[in-house]
């Protein structure tokens, strides 16, 4: 009893390491894509309003920002999903317990928050171009910040991540080889398939006597075939020595 709860125990905490590993590592990895959105994205320029605000019309630049915003953030659900359930894989192998869940919960929630540090730290890092846009006098030209209209675009790096996650653990399935998960044990209305019966080796017959030899054949085989005449018996010697009777 004691060595069940003891293993119970050490399971629970191995599944909590392992999901706070994957959780500490995509939110690291968010706050490091904030200063790559901020570095690539491009900036539009309009004219101040006054008040912090700008008009900018309707610009390819004014889209770009949150365009690449959603590349970088759908690049990182697909290779963090990918390397999430490619790490777990072995060290459920190796204990025999099923992580997947542990990293798909944990998994979900460092994506969500890595999108959030990924838009705030882009957006604190853009912090001098807000300032002068705040500070810009009605009608002068202006460069914008990064922003984010569309909060919608945070949900992408979690649903790229679960899509990815999934798709492994589908394709582990079909090839049952899912790591940690026991075999399934036939239950009371289940019964397991009978062998098949081995097959018994049929006994030997011995082949059909054929029809016997036709009469006036040689049994040796080396007789008349039917049809022929007999070959002609030998004459005896002494037949052949004895003299023939003359005529009368």
């Amino acid at each position: 009893m004691a060595d069940q709860k003891r293993s119970g125990t050490s399971a629970v905490k191995r599944q909590s390491a392992a999901g706070a590993c994957v959780l500490g590592a995509l939110l690291l990895l968010g706050a490091l894509l904030g200063p790559l959105w901020w570095q690539i994205a491009p900036r539009a320029e309009g004219a101040a309003l006054g008040g912090g605000e700008v008009f900018t019309g309707t610009t390819e630049a004014v889209f770009a920002g949150e365009g690449y915003f959603v590349l970088i953030t759908g690049l990182a659900g697909l290779v963090t999903g990918y390397t999430a359930y490619m790490a777990q894989f072995p060290l459920a192998r190796r204990r025999f317990q099923d992580l997947r869940m542990a990293c798909l919960v944990a998994g979900c929630l460092g994506s969500l928050g890595g999108a959030l540090l990924t838009w705030r730290t882009g957006v604190a890092l853009d912090g001098p171009a807000h300032a002068a846009v705040a500070a810009a006098e009605r009608g002068a030209t202006v460069q914008t910040g990064l922003q984010l209209d569309a909060t919608a675009f945070l949900l992408v790096w979690p649903l790229l991540f679960v899509l990815q996650y999934g798709l492994l653990d589908a394709i582990s399935f079909v090839r049952r080889d899912q790591p940690g998960v026991p075999d399934p044990v036939p239950g009371p209305g289940m019964t397991e398939p009978e062998p098949e019966p081995e097959s018994e080796p049929e006994p030997e017959t011995e082949p059909e006597a054929g029809p016997g030899p036709e009469p006036g054949a040689d049994p040796r085989g080396t007789g008349p075939r039917p049809g022929q005449a007999p070959p002609a018996r030998p004459v005896p010697a002494e037949d052949r020595a004895r003299p023939k009777d003359p005529p009368r």
